[in-house]
């Protein structure tokens, strides 16, 4: 109760490298959306510890910043091909609407509720998680996000090409998220689904394509 969510993701190829999560425990929300650098088996193989990771940390209650910190370490060892992962990561509760996350080397999320009807969140970009052991990750927060959609995406979204290679790029999503009347989450992300097929006119996907869209109530 409170809570609508929706998430979907579209591998490129027969086995994709990005990945979404969430759970609750008690009024917190934990949620990930990442992208591993590179595509087939290798990136699916890190995608996969790094969901896996993701779940133990969470079990434990820690902040955002404290799971990028402690993902950071464990995907940095032993990480001899130079793998990493862009990784948004947020912990909303669901009673006070407070909203606490990390950008790891991610797109800005959207966020409604504004006078435009959409405006990228301002976030630190910090770095990828699993290039350097020693990072020290930036957390953030919003007040509250009660009633204003959030919507949370990997970049084969913004990068999504048609056959003369053309990306849809930032300024086209906002719109498109701007122009999406909100019923709910899963509606809210087929229409944007719908809009990325039209402007790839036919071309193949050149990127795997996940998103997430949440309100709280």
């Amino acid at each position: 109760p409170g809570l609508d969510l929706y998430a979907e993701m579209t591998p490129a190829k027969e086995v994709g490298g990005d990945l979404y999560d969430f759970t609750l425990h008690g009024d917190l929300l934990y949620l990930c959306v990442g992208d591993v650098a590179g595509k087939g088996v290798p990136a699916s193989l890190f995608m996969a510890q790094a969901v896996r990771l993701f779940h133990a940390l969470v079990l434990q209650q820690l902040s955002p910043r404290e799971i990028a910190n402690r993902l950071n370490i464990d995907l940095s060892e032993n990480n001899d091909n130079g793998m990493f992962v862009t990784m948004f990561i947020g912990c909303a509760d669901l009673q006070t609407g407070h909203f606490s996350f990390c950008n790891a080397g991610h797109n800005p999320p959207v966020i409604g509720g504004s006078d435009q009807g959409g405006t990228f969140i301002p976030v630190e970009s910090n770095a990828p998680i699993g290039l350097w052991p020693k990072m020290d990750f930036v957390g953030e927060e919003i007040d509250n996000i009660k009633g204003r959609p959030l919507f949370i995406y990997t970049d084969g979204l913004n990068e999504a090409e048609n056959p003369q290679q053309e990306q849809l790029g930032d300024e086209r999503l906002l719109d498109i998220v701007r122009h999406v009347r909100f019923h709910n989450a899963r509606q809210t992300i087929e229409h944007i689904h719908a809009e990325v097929e039209r402007h790839r006119q036919g071309a193949e996907p050149n990127d795997d394509l996940t998103m997430m869209c949440l309100r709280l109530n």
